[in-house]
């Protein structure tokens, strides 16, 4: 399962243009890099989106975030594995593994879960730096920060653009060796 990176269609109407802004571009690779397939595609309209290749920046952004994607290699084989063995999906809502927790069946696109170790809350919101992230019963790591997290409920954490808001399971192998690679190759 995997989408284009900033969406193929782009419409421009006379009351309303949807066109890929930067921003949107951004986000959606970061939210494409815990997916099981990492790909761009420059859409239907490629003179009105913004693409991995305008600019320096994005194309470092869209490095960044490929590094991050290859981060989570050994786990995603893993996941695929276990695709192909029972059915489970790779990306997975939260409700899969948190049956007893009323809140996870609230969930649309605040969070999910890739396989049981890692955690993303995307921003989806235009302009955020920071964004709510609902973590259920079990003890998180933030990504990038390193802090751990052991009250389940809703957490504020940052999440500017290169940094999405990504957590995996303390004591997790997969978790553990993610962070590692992921922090050297950055």
């Amino acid at each position: 399962n995997h989408s284009d990176v900033g969406g193929y269609t782009a419409i421009t109407h006379p009351i309303r243009d949807y066109h890929r802004s930067r921003e949107l571009y951004m986000r959606w690779a970061e939210l494409s890099a815990f997916n099981v397939v990492f790909r761009t595609h420059e859409g239907n309209k490629p003179d009105v989106n913004h693409q991995a290749y305008t600019d320096a920046e994005t194309i470092a952004h869209t490095a960044r975030m490929v590094a991050v994607y290859n981060g989570w290699k050994g786990y995603r084989r893993q996941l695929v594995d276990e695709a192909a063995r029972t059915g489970a999906p790779v990306v997975r809502p939260l409700w899969m593994h948190y049956p007893d927790d009323p809140v996870t069946y609230t969930l649309n696109h605040e969070a999910f879960l890739v396989g049981y170790d890692l955690l993303v809350a995307p921003v989806t919101d235009p302009g955020r730096t920071t964004v709510r992230a609902y973590l259920p019963d079990s003890e998180w790591v933030h990504l990038w920060s390193g802090q751990t997290f052991t009250e389940p409920g809703w957490h504020t954490v940052d999440a500017p653009i290169g940094e999405p808001a990504v957590f995996f399971r303390a004591g997790s192998p997969a978790g553990r060796e993610f962070a590692e690679m992921t922090l050297a190759d950055l």
